[in-house]
């Protein structure tokens, strides 16, 4: 019974404190619930940060010039740094990293890291949609109920805008000549329903606890609606055919 009741007085301080809007720093402070949905979210991040990088490894050589080698290199090295700052957050926390990496990445990775990035416009577009996605839902990671994660999403997030406006001065840029055009309007029907879906489910219970806790702040798709109304307009003053959006899981 002493167990039960301090329990809920755990629960209770714990929502007490999120509620008021202050962050939780200690382990000691938030209940098993709390953790076991936290841990969900940051190692779906950490993964994902991994995946990215793994992704734009290739491009390094098949960049179309030197400059563009250099900037491949320099989003690899952050898209890696920003998986280690998440992974050391996860030890801090008890989890066992190395088997998150090496053994368990089936159970955590998004599909659209396993699709294939054939061209240099596939690329410039995943560019411009995924980390564009990613810049949105880092927003949430920055105002979360979790100090340390929080801070870490704070330089993460500016680091991640830096990447979207590369993927943007590209598509921009491939759009605007007649030879290309074709090839990125192709790339933007192939990666916008992949992308669409990376937000999740719409109203799912999970979701509903997640902000609870403020481990989110919106609903999955607020935060898709949100995506899609900031590129939309870029995309067709480029001249290109935006598809419509998907409400997932209604």
């Amino acid at each position: 019974m002493s167990l039960v009741m301090d329990d809920k007085a755990k629960h209770e301080a714990m929502m007490e404190k999120i509620q008021s809007g202050q962050k939780l720093e200690s382990l000691d402070e938030i209940t098993e619930d709390y953790k076991d949905n936290l841990l969900k979210l940051m190692i779906a991040q950490a993964d994902s940060e991994l995946a990215g990088a793994y992704g734009y490894v290739p491009w390094i050589e098949g960049a179309p010039n030197m400059p563009e080698k250099l900037a491949m290199a320099n989003i690899v090295k952050d898209e890696i740094r920003h998986a280690r700052a998440m992974y050391d957050l996860l030890e801090r926390m008890g989890v066992d990293t190395d088997k998150l990496i090496y053994e368990d990445k089936m159970q955590h990775r998004m599909k659209v890291f396993y699709e294939p990035i054939n061209s240099w416009a596939d690329l410039v577009m995943f560019n411009f949609l995924m980390d564009r996605a990613a810049g949105h839902q880092l927003k949430d990671a920055a105002e979360c109920s979790w100090g340390p994660w929080s801070r870490a999403m704070i330089q993460i997030e500016k680091e991640e805008w830096m990447h979207v406006a590369h993927g943007e001065h590209w598509v921009k840029r491939l759009a605007e000549d007649t030879k290309t055009k074709p090839d990125v309007q192709k790339a933007l029907e192939f990666w916008f329903p992949k992308v669409n879906k990376v937000f999740g489910k719409s109203g799912t219970d999970t979701n509903k606890t997640f902000q609870q806790f403020k481990l989110k702040q919106r609903d999955n798709h607020d935060v898709r609606e949100s995506w899609y109304e900031e590129m939309k307009p870029l995309l067709e003053g480029y001249g290109l055919t935006v598809p419509g959006i998907d409400v997932v899981g209604q």
